[in-house]
């Protein structure tokens, strides 16, 4: 069975894709929205915040643990989407959420053994599901 302090390094890679994701950056750097705040940007408003609840849960485990929390930093790339609308960037943050889904994935996979930790990376698993199936429908 896997030790709980051995699950930090992963715990750290969920916290960095919680913390620095696009729906974060793009909740931070306000890109350009016309004159209009839409459903997309609710949306993506509405995802970042519970990234930002779920990575306070991750960074309080990684403590508890005994690690130190390593949020790492925002993809240089994001800084290209400054000036795009929201509405454009939609198709973007849904690729990301499909991604950012499967590295949670692995990463739920490496601290299997460990069942409270498991179940709140389930738990962050659900919800970015939720948000991909509703981005998806935004989408069409």
């Amino acid at each position: 069975m896997m030790q709980a302090i051995e699950a930090v390094p992963s715990l750290n890679r969920i916290l960095g894709l919680l913390c620095h994701s696009l729906p974060a950056y793009l909740s931070e750097a306000k890109p350009w929205r016309g004159f209009s705040y839409g459903e997309v940007d609710a949306v993506i408003e509405r995802l970042a915040a519970d990234q930002h609840r779920y990575a306070r849960r991750v960074a309080e485990a990684i403590t508890r643990l005994g690690g130190q929390p390593n949020p790492g930093h925002f993809r240089a790339a994001f800084a290209a989407k400054n000036d795009l609308s929201m509405d454009y960037l939609l198709h973007d943050v849904l690729e990301c959420q499909e991604q950012d889904i499967a590295s949670i994935t692995r990463y739920a996979a490496e601290v299997d053994g460990v069942p409270a930790l498991h179940a709140l990376i389930e738990e962050i698993l659900g919800n970015a599901k939720g948000y991909r199936d509703v981005l998806k429908g935004m989408a069409k």
